[in-house]
């Protein structure tokens, strides 16, 4: 009796833990088929319907060439926060980029628009250039990641950013599918990569802690719940929910706010949406503090960051004999200075896995020993280290390959007949291929 009260016991407290557990999404891979797992609560975007229709703005940049690592900020400092505040005229400019379209009824992509809403803004203040034409591929989300048209967690957005970086639209222009096979984008999209070096959750419903990060780091990508009298019937003015039943979760860009609106503790946020210019107003919108959850999950972007470039292909011999170990040494750069580890592809169903930690730009060797003979192709990948030893970002293309042949061994020559075969390699050349020489 008490083993079987101790067994029901177990049970109970078994369902107890499991159901408190925050929500984990599936495992996804980046270009590197790496898998990484990531728990998300409260920033999930699932949404299915459409409004509208906007303008798209395809503009290839060169964002490595066009970065500068010597930037100046023009942000202001914390200890200055005003009682309002817009990216949209600071400093008499517009730092915030044209509103898009999703096309919600098609594709519920609002996990993609938020975050590179939040992204395009950001490059153009790390570099200090309003005027900017920054118009990032929300399509290479779509096609390479494993978010859909069904909605993704905005988390696991951020981390494949950080990861795998992003391209401009036009590399990968929006069809709002998720079936655009990833091979889609441009043949030279690498050189379009900008990535970022963190991403940061700020404090739940800390308004005061989101409007320092709104000046500090630049629009922030958030969350929302949406309801059926902000979608699709708002038109304007500061939203509060007032009636309707819950429609989806959405993801947005906050680029302002005033805390002038209203009574004491009361304000509003201004908000970037991606439901084309017809919506709201002029496909933006007002929203008051604490309304739809959408203090609950904001996060700021650091950054810039670059993907390291190609390594030099693989320096070490080019021919051997199969069982001997050869020597092979290459070096990368890394824009941004960080470490690397490197990745060796012998050619032969083998790899190093990942070695490191090296410094930019310093040689590194591997050595390896081939077991039969055979021609094979030695080349080589790296990938930065960005915060911490286990922080990984953006992996680099393959180096050139180096070809390596390992003829078949030959006989040991230990016969008068046999060495004067091997003296003479033009003589009795049927008799030398059968004794394999």
């Amino acid at each position: 009796m008490k083993t079987k009260i101790l067994g029901i016991l177990l049970i109970v407290t078994f369902l107890i833990v499991t159901t408190a557990l925050p929500m984990v999404s599936s495992a996804y891979k980046n270009d590197g088929n790496q898998v990484y797992d990531e728990i998300h609560v409260d920033d999930e975007c699932g949404c299915n319907s459409n409004i509208g229709s906007g303008t798209r703005f395809p503009v290839k940049v060169n964002l490595l060439a066009m970065l500068d690592p010597n930037y100046i900020s023009p942000k202001l400092t914390t200890k200055d926060t005003p009682g309002n505040f817009n990216w949209k005229d600071y400093e008499g400019h517009d730092w915030t980029t044209p509103i898009k379209d999703q096309l919600q009824d098609v594709c519920g992509s609002c996990w993609a628009f938020g975050a590179l809403g939040g992204l395009e803004s950001t490059i153009k203040i790390w570099e200090n250039n309003p005027d900017l034409d920054v118009v990032l591929s929300e399509q290479y989300l779509l096609s390479c990641s494993s978010g859909s048209c069904d909605g993704w967690y905005l988390s696991s957005t951020l981390s494949w950013i950080k990861r795998n970086g992003m391209i401009t639209e036009e590399c990968l222009p929006y069809q709002a599918d998720d079936t655009i096979p990833c091979e889609s984008k441009c043949p030279d999209w690498r050189e379009y990569l900008i990535g970022i070096k963190n991403y940061k959750k700020i404090a739940r419903e800390n308004i005061t802690a989101i409007q320092e990060a709104l000046i500090e780091y630049g629009p922030l990508p958030a969350t929302m719940e949406v309801y059926e009298d902000f979608y699709p019937n708002y038109t304007g003015g500061v939203y509060k929910y007032t009636n309707g039943g819950y429609v989806f979760g959405h993801v947005v860009t906050i680029v302002g706010y005033d805390n002038t609106w209203g009574g004491e503790d009361e304000g509003y946020w201004i908000c970037k949406n991606s439901w084309g210019t017809e919506w709201g107003e002029d496909g933006w919108f007002k929203i008051a503090y604490g309304e739809c959850k959408i203090e609950n999950s904001v996060y700021y972007l650091e950054g810039p960051n670059h993907s390291p470039l190609k390594p030099e292909k693989p320096n070490g011999p080019s021919s051997g004999k199969p069982g001997i170990g050869y020597t092979y040494s290459t070096s990368c750069i890394d824009p941004d200075g960080n470490k690397l580890y490197y990745w060796f592809d012998w050619g032969d169903g083998n790899d190093s896995d990942w070695l490191g930690l090296y410094e930019s730009g310093e040689t590194i060797i591997a050595n390896y020993t081939w077991e039969s003979e055979g021609t094979y192709h030695v080349k080589v990948k790296t990938i930065e280290v960005l915060n911490t030893d286990i922080d990984r970002g953006i992996e680099s293309d393959w180096s050139d390959p180096l070809s390596v042949s390992m003829p078949k061994n030959k006989p040991y020559i230990n016969t008068p007949f046999l060495q004067f075969l091997e003296n003479h390699p033009h003589m009795f050349p049927i008799l030398r291929y059968m004794l394999g020489l």
